[in-house]
């Protein structure tokens, strides 16, 4: 499946293992948007991410062993800025930001853990394993770059205030979510796996297209 991408040689190897912490950190973003999902009935607009609240009645459907099937993709459900190198230029401080806390998809302790955890494996990725990052995480060659260069005390200043461009993967593609939704809810491998390459292909075109317009 990774080979038909065609992507550009870069440093690393594929290393199947790093698909683990993936899948843990999938399976957290997803318990988090479900469980927005259940408390936003009777919300008002705005109140909820847009993929929560268009989706809401495909993530009450998700119920636990849906949950990790989709978890279970080869790539990260969520996305920090990884084709936008010029968010990590200078690195981002929770001084300065260009949005408020309130704005962040993920909030509180569980999501302060979270974004945390994100940014450490992409912080890991870049430095370590350029073919991962950009495959599992979606990481443009000048975006590695810049992570790679962050101090971790930057990165844990990041996660305390995380700012809205922190979010879901395809937040305004509410398609794309509720096909991987329905594919993890009817227990079905080959049409959650056409999902999840769905995905993928969206993944290399962003991170492609990313580097023809930067060069």
């Amino acid at each position: 499946m990774f080979e038909q991408l065609q992507l550009a040689p870069i440093a690393g190897n594929w290393d199947g293992a790093l698909l683990e912490p993936v899948a843990e950190i999938n399976e957290q973003i997803l318990d988090a948007l479900r469980r927005r999902a259940a408390a936003s009935a009777g919300a008002p607009p705005g109140a909820q991410p847009r993929l929560v609240t268009l989706l809401r009645a495909d993530w009450s459907r998700l119920d636990a062993s849906a949950q990790r099937r989709l978890a279970a993709c080869p790539y990260l459900l969520l996305d920090a800025g990884f084709t936008q190198h010029e968010r990590w230029e200078p690195m981002p401080s929770a001084g300065v930001q260009d949005a408020a806390p309130e704005a962040a998809v993920f909030t509180g302790r569980s999501g302060i853990a979270l974004v945390r955890r994100t940014l450490l494996l992409a912080w890991h990725l870049a430095r370590s394993n350029r073919l991962m990052a950009r495959v599992a995480l979606g990481m443009t060659a000048r975006a590695a770059e810049r992570i790679a260069a962050c101090r971790l005390r930057d990165l844990e200043a990041l996660a305390e205030l995380p700012p809205a461009w922190i979010a879901p993967r395809w937040e305004q593609q509410p398609n794309v979510w509720q096909q991987l939704l329905a594919a993890a809810c009817r227990d079905n491998p080959a049409l959650l796996r056409q999902a999840q390459l769905r995905g993928l292909q969206l993944l290399a075109g962003a991170v492609a297209g990313r580097a023809v317009r930067v060069g």
